[in-house]
């Protein structure tokens, strides 16, 4: 049975056949999915990366680029690699149609097709991702409840879910907190501080924040506590915050790097993440190698990246290599004798410069412009 509902589910659609793409575009649109097009393997790379889609539909036989590559390069990361792909191609022949599932595509739709048989494709490779969500979701939740410490999902202005440890760290029920946001607990003398942090995290600025507050429990006493957080997850099409929140002494210093958690601590929470989303944007050095090979090594695609050429300063681009190495925060801090803190703030500012959403379409910028050097 066909259950997901299209309003709001976005649909990347990479066709270098006009006509077609024009077609099947009006088609989904009619049916009331959100549908971008890209017209080459390349801008479908980039636009995956930039929308993160819900399903992507890939022609095979595309110039330069084609539809294996496209899917090669978004399977390499936990940015785009759970996402629904369905390949379009004309190739009927077996051996093609085996070489597609092999890789690891959900579905592989032979030209020319009914658009009933299209539609219920979609439809069905959108619920069984959605089932999987669901079912995920639930096994974290299940988890949470009988976590000794403070976990949150935070989405918008909001708590979504919160486990009984926190409830009973700060004296609010669930029910309370569902209607609470960090506003209404934070005590007024960090509020403006935190509030601004955990707003530049939930923006994708910065991938994972660490601060300390006060809480103001329900009965009106303070309590100092950590905040660990990370973004990266869908919960019900809109981006989240995964956290967790933890009572701690007054007297810490309120400035010390994301070092202050324990490995095991931040490895339980990204595992998490994966599990309910598989979403966080891990940087392989294989990946990076298959975008050079894209965007950099491409005769044709050279010819397209005209674009002006935004000014990066040199320790920006310094960092920038080492991201593309696949070092994690800490090793790039230790590698070029910066804290921690300083390599989040060059990322950040890598991505408002670009008004990128995340740190591949950064990778990709600097590709195109020769700005990496592996």
């Amino acid at each position: 049975m066909i259950t997901t509902d299209p309003n709001g589910i976005k649909i990347l659609l990479v066709e270098d056949d006009k006509s077609l793409a024009i077609t099947i575009s009006n088609l989904l649109k009619v049916k009331g999915y959100d549908v971008t097009h890209a017209d080459d393997g390349a801008v479908g790379i980039q636009k995956a990366f930039e929308i993160i889609p819900d399903l992507i539909l890939c022609d095979i036989s595309m110039k330069e680029i084609s539809g294996y590559d496209v899917f090669n390069i978004l399977k390499e990361s936990s940015a785009t690699a759970m996402i629904p792909f369905v390949f379009l191609t004309a190739k009927s022949e077996l051996k093609d149609i085996r070489f597609g599932m092999q890789l690891g595509a959900d579905d592989y739709i032979v030209k020319p097709f009914e658009y009933d048989e299209l539609l219920i494709s979609i439809a069905t490779r959108l619920n069984k991702a959605e089932a999987h969500r669901k079912a995920n979701e639930e096994k974290f939740i299940a988890l949470s409840m009988i976590a000794p410490y403070g976990i949150f999902i935070f989405q918008g202005n909001n708590f979504i879910e919160t486990n009984p440890s926190l409830t009973a760290t700060i004296g609010y029920t669930r029910n309370e907190l569902l209607q609470m946001g960090f506003e209404d607990i934070i005590a007024p003398k960090d509020k403006t501080s935190a509030i601004e942090k955990i707003n530049r995290c939930l923006r994708g600025f910065e991938k994972d924040i660490h601060l300390r507050f006060s809480v103001v429990h329900k009965d009106g006493h303070k309590i100092c506590t950590e905040l660990y957080g990370m973004v990266g997850l869908k919960v019900k099409g809109k981006s989240s915050m995964l956290g967790t929140i933890i009572v701690t002494r007054e007297d810490v210093i309120q400035e010390q790097d994301l070092e202050g958690f324990s490995i095991n601590e931040i490895e339980e929470f990204e595992k998490a993440i994966d599990m309910l989303a598989g979403s966080r944007s891990y940087i392989s050095t294989e990946l990076v190698n298959k975008l050079i090979s894209v965007f950099r090594d491409n005769e044709l695609i050279k010819e397209k990246a005209s674009d002006d050429l935004i000014s990066i300063s040199d320790r920006e681009v310094e960092v920038l290599n080492q991201v593309c190495k696949g070092l994690s925060t800490k090793e790039i801090a230790d590698k070029l004798f910066i804290s921690s803190r300083t390599v989040e703030k060059h990322r950040a500012n890598l991505m408002i410069k670009l008004n990128a959403k995340n740190i591949i379409e950064v990778i990709i910028y600097a590709v195109k412009h020769k700005l990496i050097d592996l």
